[in-house]
């Protein structure tokens, strides 16, 4: 059977008999919330759900509906929001009320795209800070490659399509014919709003003048 940790305060009573620690131990997905201790009070939540509650049902790898409304991931969101309100949060309140004070709901499987409630659960900010913290500090070549993965997947396209209608950016650049700073031949230069707009007509030739510049400035 898997076993997860249950984080105890650092002033309560009981310790573990075998080695006095203040970390007990339950079946995983046991419960979904139910009475434990949060700095040194006890902090009560309802054991089964709202009568009618229903988790929210997967549209598609972006969207999903919950109560009435469509929750959706934007551009460098990593949580399905809508309007400001998170997914994962607006599920734990309709099953089981407000999310007491200094506690944040944690993705059991710790896959933000997985919302319904028996994934989720209530723990100490403080614990889930802290993991997430220690997870972040290392990214490794498989991470990196998971990435990739992910940008070839119909998820990660889907994400890039819905990004570029966003964005539009297609449309805050323009092309107009202007000559090269170096090599004088006319070409197509890309201006930009931010006034960050092409000097040169191909790397080539912004390598030969970064060289020509750094001449001059040792010659004199």
């Amino acid at each position: 059977m898997w076993l997860e940790t249950v984080h105890q305060s650092k002033n309560h009573a009981t310790k573990c008999p075998t080695c006095g620690g203040g970390v007990q131990r339950r079946a995983y997905g046991e419960m979904h919330a139910g009475s434990y201790l949060l700095d040194g009070k006890r902090v009560d939540i309802r054991r089964s759900p709202h009568e009618g509650f229903s988790d929210p049902i997967y549209l598609d790898p972006l969207t999903q509906y919950f109560d009435g409304g469509l929750y959706r991931i934007w551009p460098r969101e990593t949580y399905l929001t809508r309007g400001g309100k998170k997914l994962h949060r607006d599920v734990w309140e309709g099953a089981f009320g407000p999310i007491p004070r200094g506690c944040h709901i944690h993705h059991r499987d710790r896959n933000p795209r997985n919302n319904v409630l028996s994934n989720l659960e209530c723990i100490a900010a403080k614990h889930h800070l802290s993991e997430y913290g220690n997870r972040n500090r290392v990214l490794s070549a498989k991470a990196l490659e998971k990435a990739a993965e992910w940008h070839r997947s119909e998820e990660g396209r889907l994400w890039h399509r819905r990004n570029a209608q966003r964005s539009k950016s297609w449309l805050k650049w323009k092309r107009v014919e202007k000559p090269c700073l170096f090599c004088q031949k006319p070409f197509q230069c890309l201006e930009r709003k931010n006034g960050h707009a092409q000097k040169y007509c191909s790397p080539n030739c912004k390598a030969a003048a970064y060289r020509a510049r750094n001449r001059s400035l040792r010659t004199r």
